[in-house]
């Protein structure tokens, strides 16, 4: 019954875009004749140099309404399988609502965190599919740690800095004492330059006062990461400098974190986090708003973030939800959806994006810079995206990987198609590139076998043949909204 509800969601993502396909194909070549300007070749220079080490993807779940506990367990494990096993995700990032834990002062409450993580067994599902590693999201201020700021905002009080530090090492020490789950990475506050906002001197307070409080309780395994801003921007550089500019703050400190929505990393953060040994954690992608299965915009838009990230440094990359109950409002957030009594999900096109990427990149993968002829750095940011984005990795087993992202469509030059909004921050016109990609460290090997697959509007995770790399030259078409891969053979060092 299972396999059937999957083979019927996919068939659905299939059908749903079969009779657009054809239509983005061909407006893609007739923009791509129609305009000059835009460079049909483009050359992707992969710089020699070993970056950083990939640690995986991931991705948060909520269960807030409870419906995964409703599930029967052959369905929960297969649920779990599809996001755990066949993805190859590593990482579940748990939210943790510390007003709901600490509604008072001195009253700890675990109660709606056990039912939504540990007896449901949501955390022990994931583990038994691959899930590693478990990373708390603390969100939310109790309200006697909260005041108004000056525009009506929130804010944390300065006098409570350290008894949020104690209250986060307490829930923690009380988890793994109730529970026997230890966490393994903890964050200081989910997006505090959002809500409930902290100021950067109060996040390297924090993290001080949290790693004394969580050692005092032997929790000395338990790493720290901030500060999670919403985007790669100047509030972000500025947190992450002030952490640096602290010996005892940044010394502790496991590792950098910010989201990627419409500004993903940069270099000005890369720099930052250049020589330093410390990780860069993406804990937040997604979209918002409706979607059905099928929508290649967003697909391709994650999957250029992705790439993106990979080429300023990023180590670990989580997606915001990974299966919920369906949404029609907000399913751009999820990987899935799911609806039980019985267990039937529903495949959303970025699902078949994550698993090509993470069939192409392993975890221990080691990126190298990437510089596009077109478009530099091409960098994600405020404004127009890049039309392509591409990052290479040798794989552990001595394969190498590269990802190809081509985000152009009809819709971003076409206002009757879109809104402002994705006028002004999407993508550019249609556009099928012809991709050379230079491999320097590969440049003595004759003959190279790469082994390639593809998702667009009409295709998911879809096998289509090998390609041969010439003294590290290899040049392959990629059209719009279509992820791209190829995987080589393993090599000698």
């Amino acid at each position: 019954m299972y396999v059937t509800a999957v083979k019927r969601a996919s068939l659905i993502a299939l059908l749903s875009f079969s009779l657009t396909s054809n239509s983005y194909a061909q407006q893609g070549e007739t923009a791509a004749k129609a305009n000059p300007t835009v460079p049909e070749a483009v050359t992707i220079t992969v710089v020699p140099g070993a970056r950083q080490t990939f640690q995986g993807f991931g991705t948060s779940l909520g269960n807030w309404g409870g419906e995964y506990q409703k599930l029967q367990p052959v369905e929960r494990m297969a649920l779990s399988r599809l996001l755990w096993h066949d993805l190859k995700f590593k990482i579940l990032r748990l939210w943790f609502n510390t007003d709901q834990y600490a509604p008072e002062r001195g009253g700890h409450n675990l109660q709606q965190f056990r039912k939504n993580y540990v007896d449901s067994r949501i955390i022990a599902d994931a583990k038994q599919q691959g899930a590693t590693t478990l990373l708390l999201a603390p969100d939310g201020l109790p309200p006697y740690m909260k005041e108004k700021r000056a525009d009506g905002g929130l804010q944390l009080k300065e006098s409570e800095v350290a008894n949020y530090a104690d209250l986060l090492a307490d829930f923690i020490q009380r988890l793994k004492d109730e529970t026997g789950v230890l966490l393994d990475v903890t964050g200081v506050q989910n997006e505090p330059n959002d809500n409930e906002r902290f100021t950067p001197q109060q996040i390297v307070e924090v993290v001080k006062y949290l790693r004394t409080a969580l050692d005092a309780r032997g929790l000395n395994t338990v790493k720290i990461i901030a500060p999670e801003h919403a985007s790669a921007d100047a509030v972000l550089y500025d947190s992450v400098d002030k952490l640096k500019a602290d010996n005892a703050a940044w010394q502790v400190l496991s590792g950098v974190a910010s989201h990627s929505y419409n500004m993903a990393a940069t270099n000005e953060i890369a720099q930052r986090v250049a020589g330093t040994s410390k990780a860069y954690w993406m804990t937040e992608a997604s979209d918002n708003g409706p979607e059905e299965p099928g929508d290649a915009v967003r697909a391709t838009s994650l999957a250029s973030r992705f790439l993106n990230d990979m080429n300023h440094r990023v180590t670990h990359w989580i997606h915001f939800l990974g299966f919920e109950v369906p949404d029609p409002k907000d399913n751009a957030t999820r990987i899935m959806s799911f609806t039980p009594n019985p267990l039937h999900p529903t495949l959303f096109q970025k699902y078949f994006y994550y698993q090509q990427l993470s069939n192409t990149f392993d975890v221990g993968a080691v990126f190298r810079q990437s510089q596009s002829s077109l478009e530099g750095d091409m960098i994600y940011t405020y404004g127009k995206k890049p039309r392509l984005t591409v990052a290479a990795a040798r794989n552990p087993d001595g394969s190498w990987g590269i990802g190809l992202s081509n985000f152009t469509a009809p819709q971003f030059s076409d206002a009757t198609k879109t809104g402002k909004w994705e006028i002004d921050q999407g993508g550019y016109a249609a556009h099928t590139f012809k991709v050379t990609v230079r491999i320097e460290e590969l440049a003595k090997l004759d003959r190279m076998m790469w082994q390639r697959h593809r998702s667009s509007a009409t295709a998911q995770n879809a096998n289509v043949g090998t390609v041969i790399m010439h003294n590290g030259e290899v040049t392959v078409e990629v059209s719009p909204l279509e992820l791209l891969t190829l995987r080589s053979q393993p090599v000698a060092q």
